[in-house]
């Protein structure tokens, strides 16, 4: 009786069955026999849930959610994955670049400015300025500069 009350109450079967002097396997076969299930001691309370719920689609991080609620990002990202959230992907958003930035970006680059310059007047990454670029058609130049 004491390792049904245990095991209800959520204690380990490894511990059960270090204070009972019996292996853990023993435990295992009997809670399977005698059918006994228990609360999961992991298991986060539905207002929890939905609190985290709430924070992820206000635009909080995993991180920040769990650093506040005293979880991982991991164990956050799990708990809303199994609530059926999409999640976002990591990192920060790309700007956004209209057509008419785009347009501006090839016009810089056809008169010969350099990448680097175009990126840091639109406010964006080089690499975000080279993919804008090339998924507009432009021909580009020889990477490297003046040699």
């Amino acid at each position: 009786m004491a390792f049904v009350e245990g095991y209800k109450r959520g204690e380990l079967v490894a511990d059960l069955a270090r204070k009972l002097g019996v292996h853990r396997t023993t435990l295992d076969m009997l809670v399977t026999r005698l059918k006994l299930s228990r609360v999961d001691p992991n298991e986060v309370p539905a207002k929890v849930r939905e609190s985290l719920l709430e924070m992820y689609r206000a635009g909080e991080s995993l991180a920040a959610i769990g650093e506040e609620q005293g979880f991982s990002a991991n164990k956050v990202q799990r708990l809303l994955v199994s609530m059926g959230e999409p999640i976002r992907p990591r990192g920060p958003k790309k700007p956004a670049v209209t057509s008419e930035q785009v347009q501006q970006m090839v016009s810089q680059y056809e008169q010969g400015e350099a990448i680097a310059a175009i990126a840091a007047s639109a406010g964006v990454s080089y690499a975000q300025t080279r993919s804008c670029l090339m998924e507009a058609g432009t021909q580009m130049r020889p990477r490297g500069g003046a040699r």
